[in-house]
């Protein structure tokens, strides 16, 4: 029998749904478009590309002048990699890759989104008998393609959704962004600040090792990320599959996580009965 659920939050991109989908919100924006004729930004592989060489470059240079040894080293090189967001932020800001995108126009995207297996249900059940009591924190870009992809479950609202998110004026994107969850140590600082109600636990649910520093009493893994496991092996943090040993102490200070492949396994296992 498990405790009480009081507090769910889970991350977006490949938790809720099958893939990243910065290329959705992209595929929005007139000036990235086939149809952009005049001052036109480089294709969106020039930004990604060179958002993958510096990621790579510092952490290099940051392991040649940090000693990572410990999870807390580690926490410290996640919260360094604040410096490369910004950095390619500001670039697609300068290049005013953003603009002119009106936030129905970012629903109807989200709309599109294919999510994974089980994750509308679920996250609908949960919320029947626990609302207000659900949030989405993720880096993504867009809380109006997040709100257009859950648009499904009754309750989703933008207050739920916490995350970067596209400037506009009179109802149509400036090209700029505002900045409130850059990397994992944001997150943790954001989570934090939620309530977990008296006799109740808190879940989260992530992907990879930018959800690792959420110290929730239950820590949920969906999939199988290659850097994620690497980490955990590398910390001493046991991935356990499935959720039969859950329990409220299983958190990450206690080096624990536990590996679903869907949201139906979380659904099947009852934790939110």
């Amino acid at each position: 029998m498990y405790p009480p659920v009081g507090l769910l939050v889970s991350d977006f991109d490949e938790t809720i749904t099958l893939c990243d989908t910065l290329s959705t919100l992209i595929a929005k924006c007139p000036r990235m478009s086939d149809d952009c004729k005049h001052d036109c930004p480089p294709p969106w592989s020039y930004f990604v590309e060179l958002y993958f060489k510096e990621l790579k470059e510092h952490i290099k240079h940051w392991g040649e002048s940090h000693p990572e040894k410990t999870l807390e080293d580690f926490y410290k090189l996640l919260k360094s990699l604040e410096k490369v967001e910004e950095r390619s932020m500001k670039r697609v800001e300068d290049f005013k890759c953003l603009i002119g995108v009106h936030p129905e126009e970012l629903w109807e995207q989200g709309k599109i989104i294919k999510k994974r297996p089980g994750a509308v249900d679920v996250i609908k059940r949960y919320l029947e008998n626990n609302p207000c009591s659900f949030f989405v924190l993720s880096t993504n870009w867009s809380r109006d393609m997040l709100l257009g992809c859950l648009q499904e479950i009754d309750g989703i609202n933008k207050k739920i959704i916490i995350s970067n998110d596209l400037k506009f004026e009179e109802d149509s994107s400036t090209g700029g962004l505002t900045r409130k969850v850059l990397t994992a140590i944001d997150k943790l600082e954001i989570f934090k600040q939620f309530t977990v109600p008296q006799e109740t636990i808190s879940v989260y649910v992530g992907d990879s090792e930018t959800d690792l520093p959420l110290d929730a009493d239950i820590g949920i893994i969906m999939g199988n990320n290659v850097s994620l496991t690497r980490s955990c092996n590398k910390y001493g943090i046991e991935i356990i599959e499935g959720l039969k040993s859950v329990s409220p102490k299983n958190s990450i200070s206690n080096r624990k996580l536990f590996r679903v492949k869907d949201w139906i396994e979380i659904g099947e296992s009852g934790l939110f009965d």
